[in-house]
């Protein structure tokens, strides 16, 4: 899903071509905080997507760089018709549709809508205000759809709906997501703009700064086939990244080629990964179960005393000595959730992937799923941690090629004898310019 340059590997659709009655003046223009609303747009998804469209019936009277303008392809068909043009546009099979009036959609709440795309061609959120269509992915599918319903003279984006296969997404579900509460928040009036830029804002910066909601914490149960294989307590984050990423590091899938479909449901707690050819039961095939030291009694198929299968990772990447606390420090800076682990890649000497969740192990595993899931065979990489560096781990880096692991605190003892036979360099302890060197630190530049 996501491109090198950690962008989804998908369109963002701007809507940009209602007649701002209510605001009096052409919305585009309109500054919010020191920028127009459609540059503040585009700027904010071109971070995000690989492709950005703004859809326009008018000509607009700016410079828009790093997007591309089109105009409604059938004037005066209201948001469903900018959908539709939008769509035919894009050179990607999914595409999320922005309201150029919701200047506050929060990047963590995109991107976890974009993580449920693959199960239905629509999905959208639903506020206590009612559904958010314009703040929604649509898949190419919902074109016939769209085209039929605008035959009828019908407006309404909804009535695309029964046709389609929808995933409605709670805002329940969404509450453990950093700016959901102000995402939705769009601007109509001049009233909305002052309370936005006096109120909200200020309310955003708030809960960056001192956010103590608890963090979510419910049970999830990992099938494969029909086969239950596992429960797993979680914060219903990247769900599939976790499935899979689970399944990788304890060798029951190798290859994204086995899978034929992947369904996750956070409200019964489930991910369902299917197969295209039928196989022994994995519970059977993995062996006994372990329970590990991670939060909340983690469990593993791998003995801690048989390495069998892995090997020893031949890596010559390495990082220099100066850097590791400056992405230590990159990387702390970002994992800013109370009461969370926190683990990432580093790729091209920054931090890539960052996952957040309850537990240390469902971090790593969310890592190794999206690299699963994604192909990605670049392992010139390193994971960092919030976490203990504890034997598990090492063999989920090492399963995964990673050669390097960092950590702002300890490794065990197991884990350094297991490091030491697999190639991985462990470095722990890594606060403000000190850190120790576990594991010999032949990857380990200028130290």
């Amino acid at each position: 899903m996501e491109e090198s340059d950690g962008k989804l590997n998908m369109a963002a659709i701007i809507l940009a071509g209602g007649r701002s009655s209510r605001m009096g003046r052409d919305k585009n223009l309109v500054e919010f905080d020191g920028e127009p609303l459609l540059l503040r747009a585009v700027n904010n998804l071109a971070a995000l997507f690989s492709e950005v469209i703004v859809v326009a019936n008018q000509p607009i009277p700016l410079e828009v760089t790093g997007a591309k303008v089109v105009r409604d392809a059938v004037a005066n068909r209201g948001p469903l018709g900018g959908i539709g043009t939008g769509l035919k546009e894009s050179s990607h099979e999914t595409n999320f549709v922005l309201a150029v009036d919701m200047p506050f959609a929060d990047p963590q709440v995109i991107r976890y809508l974009a993580g449920l795309t693959g199960k239905a061609d629509i999905v959208v959120p639903r506020t206590a205000g009612g559904l958010e269509p314009l703040f929604a992915f649509y898949g190419k599918r919902c074109l016939p759809a769209i085209d039929e319903v605008l035959a009828r003279g019908e407006r309404k984006v909804a009535a695309i709906f029964p046709r389609l296969n929808v995933w409605i997404v709670g805002s329940s579900e969404l509450a453990h997501l950093e700016g959901a509460d102000v995402s939705f928040v769009n601007i109509n009036t001049s009233h909305d703009l002052d309370k936005a830029e006096q109120g909200i804002a200020g309310l955003m910066a708030k809960n960056k700064k001192d956010d103590r909601r608890p963090p979510v914490e419910r049970p999830v149960t990992i099938y494969i086939d029909d086969e239950e294989l596992v429960t797993l307590q979680c914060s219903l984050e990247h769900l599939d990244e976790l499935a899979c990423g689970f399944m990788v590091a304890e060798g029951i899938l190798a290859s994204r080629d086995e899978i034929k479909g992947l369904r996750v449901d956070t409200c019964l707690g489930e991910a369902r990964i299917e197969l295209k050819k039928a196989r022994p039961l994995a519970s059977v095939t993995a062996g006994r179960r372990f329970v590990t030291s991670g939060c909340g009694k983690g469990l593993s198929f791998t003995d801690p005393g048989d390495t069998r299968g892995i090997g020893k990772l031949d890596s010559v990447f390495s990082v220099e000595a100066a850097r590791i606390p400056e992405l230590m420090k990159e990387f702390l800076s970002q994992s800013h959730r109370p009461g969370m682990h926190s683990s990432a890649l580093v790729k091209d000497d920054k931090v890539w992937m960052l996952r957040q969740d309850i537990g240390r192990h469902n971090t790593v595993d969310m890592i190794l799923g999206r690299l699963f899931l994604d192909d990605e065979t670049d392992r010139d990489v390193m994971l960092l941690t919030t976490g203990r560096i504890s034997y598990e781990v090492v063999v989920k880096a090492a399963k995964a090629g990673i050669p390097i692991i960092l950590s702002r605190t300890a490794a065990t003892d197991m884990a350094i004898d297991l490091a030491y036979e697999l190639g991985v360099e462990l470095v722990g302890y890594v606060r403000g310019q000190n850190s120790q060197v576990y594991t010999g630190g032949l990857r380990i530049r200028g130290k």
